[in-house]
């Protein structure tokens, strides 16, 4: 098996046998990134010299039986809000085409300090916004990844790398991960750091990653928290909240018979499942989100926008000005009615393991003007609970469909012993596609 097919458990098994060594691995990686790139799409920067110096490094403290961490000589891509001493950082916009950080966000650090490898930076939307990134799915090169981690989902999912970092405000991370067939994790709000990262709304930013398998997951949230937890075993069947109504009616029909056959294999193995009555307050989700998101955008670029707003695009410009606009007093409403809608969630989860519903309202939109509807979400984003998706089958197009698993705060490794449960009985390939192109003309 080519070394980039491996997952991150399996690479550092083999790592450790003195199977393959960082090295090879590094060099497995960036033979698929040029094979797949000018398909893809999914890379701002690559710094080939860098990794295989890294690489190198790795090799020799692995072969004198150093290991800095689980990750030691793993490589990861870093979404291009990330700042990376040295690196050429953009955040998807002209502003910043030149911007070259002198510093490390902290998780860059955690993972340079673990010992992973850091293969470059990936593709964004302006500012992790709407507008979209050139990169394609590669389960249909006609279709989008989503956004705004659209270069981290797609290279995950194509094998050019086992890792990356992504972030969500919306929708930006669990969306991805099932328009591309991958997992994806958004852990408790402030639980891993934003030191670094480039903000959109500060009180909405979670810092999130993709993998291929759930036990990479588990292994990435250990490194990048620094608190390392065993995944509970299932001795018992989860008890398991299920979100209808709003999921429901918001579902395009493909996807909720797709979940609704899901459940059904699901419940066969065992699961315990209860129909869960969403409160009133979870209808102000959207505008609440909205609202509080345009205010914090818009207080970020305030001053760039002044002397650049040519340099922003159509969206994102209507979307600071509309912020800019916003009263105080309604900014300060949307913010009370969030904690209304957090406590009333947190006690519906007291009587379950997680919440499950569908990961994206629809599969992966075709062309490139739209990333997808953040809609199933943005309620996770706006009340910090921790999400995460795994791959649940395919729509009728052949396009991934994912399955969203939401918790209590900080309940991550719960849901991680519940996603790998599930991932078991559901069989999604854990292996890299191979672009299917069927790009329009």
């Amino acid at each position: 098996m080519d070394p980039y097919m491996l997952t991150v458990s399996e690479a550092i098994r083999q790592i450790r046998e003195g199977t393959i060594t960082p090295v090879k691995l590094a060099e497995s990686l960036l033979n698929r990134i040029e094979k797949l790139e000018p398909t893809i799409e999914a890379w701002v920067t690559i710094h080939s010299e860098r990794v295989m110096d890294e690489a190198e490094k790795a090799t020799k403290e692995a072969e004198e039986g150093v290991y800095r961490s689980s990750l030691h000589g793993i490589p990861v891509g870093i979404k291009d809000i990330y700042y990376t001493a040295g690196m050429r950082t953009t955040m998807g916009s002209p502003i910043y085409s030149s911007f070259i950080p002198d510093y490390d966000a902290e998780t860059v650090k955690r993972l340079k300090n673990a010992g992973a490898v850091v293969l470059g930076k990936t593709e964004t939307t302006e500012f992790a916004v709407h507008d979209p990134a050139p990169t394609r799915n590669p389960w249909n090169t006609a279709h989008t990844p989503g956004g705004s981690s659209s270069g981290s989902a797609a290279a995950v999912s194509s094998g050019m790398c086992p890792i990356a970092l992504g972030s969500q405000t919306g929708g930006s991370v669990v969306r991805p991960a099932s328009y591309c067939g991958v997992v994806g994790v958004k852990p408790t709000y402030d639980l891993l750091p934003r030191d670094g990262v480039f903000p959109l709304s500060w009180s909405l930013d979670h810092v999130g990653f993709f993998t291929r398998s759930v036990e990479d997951a588990a292994l990435v949230l250990d490194v990048l928290s620094g608190i390392e937890k065993p995944v509970p075993v299932m001795n018992v069947p989860p008890r398991i909240g299920l979100l209808s109504g709003y999921f429901k009616e918001n579902a395009v029909p493909e996807v909720w018979t797709g979940f609704e056959q899901t459940v059904g294999t699901l419940w066969g193995e065992g699961a315990n499942f209860t129909d869960v009555s969403l409160p009133d307050s979870f209808k102000l989700v959207p505008d609440v989100h909205r609202v509080i998101m345009a205010v914090e955008a818009a207080s970020v670029h305030e001053d760039s926008f002044r002397t650049q707003r040519d340099d922003y695009r159509d969206y994102l410009k209507g979307f600071i000005s509309s912020g800019l606009l916003v009263p105080a007093s309604a900014y300060l409403r949307a913010q009370r009615i969030r904690r209304i809608i957090l406590n009333d969630l947190l006690r519906l989860l007291k009587d379950y393991d997680c919440f499950i519903c569908p990961a994206s309202t629809d599969p992966a939109p075709k062309g490139l003007e739209w990333t997808g509807s953040p809609a199933f979400n943005a309620p996770w984003s706006l009340t910090g609970l921790p999400s995460m998706t795994v791959p649940m089958g395919f729509s009728d197009e052949k396009l991934p469909l994912g399955l969203q698993l939401i918790g209590r705060p900080y309940s991550e490794h719960m849901l991680f012993s519940i996603a790998s449960w599930c991932e078991s009985r559901l069989g999604f390939p854990r292996r890299p596609i191979d672009p299917i192109t069927k790009c329009e003309p």
